[in-house]
């Protein structure tokens, strides 16, 4: 395939690979807000053609401008094995999409990816490939972000995969209980009340930078993902594009 390499440009962090026999190879991770300084480097990983999924506008634009053709930015309708009509695409993040995309090749039926990244989102597909919509949360960088920046005294906490006990004895312990059981109960009741809404039998994967922790707190209802889900997704769009 002409395709020589993939993008997955996030809030946080940018992912590129190329093709590896018949998966992916991860080249590099890069910082997205710095994404325009490291530009240089990253064209050193970044061959004659390459398919991108962006939720920043503004770099979206720049990118575009940079590499016109080169660098082809995935929408919906590249997305044939997905149907959209029961949603409004007009807003939906396609990194959502292209996870989607390769959950339900990858199971074949019903699934919901649970993205714990920047921020917690759902995506849901049905049996017949419809994709149902989902929910967006705030992740655990951003409670701690708004309890650091909100308040006078409250530090910003670093992330941990340790399950916290919910009687913190400092404020720090405190801090950790309230974000990230809370975040792990949000995440419960939201799958909950999502499953007792279908009427089939779902997989859930959690896929994302912070899913380890998410797996460790909630291992009777996740999944661990495939490796790059969100770019196998991008390959699988690209290569039906052609």
């Amino acid at each position: 395939m002409s395709c020589t390499f993939f993008l997955n440009i996030g809030n946080t962090h940018t992912q590129v690979a190329e093709n590896a026999g018949n998966g992916l190879r991860l080249l590099s991770v890069y910082d997205t807000k710095s994404l325009d300084a490291t530009i240089p480097q990253m064209e050193e990983n970044m061959g004659s053609k390459g398919y991108a999924v962006c939720v920043v506008p503004a770099l979206k634009a720049r990118l575009q401008e940079r590499y016109g053709q080169r660098l082809y930015f995935l929408s919906c309708r590249d997305f044939a094995m997905l149907d959209f009509s029961l949603v409004d695409t007009s807003t939906l993040g396609m990194d959502r999409i292209a996870n989607a995309a390769a959950a339900f090749s990858l199971v074949k039926g019903p699934v919901i990816v649970v993205d714990c990244g920047t921020c917690v989102n759902t995506v849901i597909v049905d049996g017949a490939g419809r994709f149902l919509g989902g929910a967006i949360s705030p992740g655990r960088s951003i409670m701690r972000r708004a309890l650091n920046s909100y308040t006078a005294q409250l530090p910003l906490l670093e992330l941990r995969d340790e399950i916290p006990s919910p009687i913190g004895r400092n404020t720090r312990e405190a801090m950790a209980a309230g974000t990230d059981l809370g975040s792990v109960g949000a995440l419960h009741e939201l799958l909950s009340r999502t499953v007792s809404q279908l009427h089939e039998d779902y997989t859930i994967y959690a896929t994302g930078g912070d899913a380890s922790y998410f797996l460790k707190a909630l291992p009777y209802l996740l999944k661990p993902a495939p490796p790059l889900l969100t770019l196998q997704g991008v390959k699988l769009a690209a290569m039906a594009s052609m």
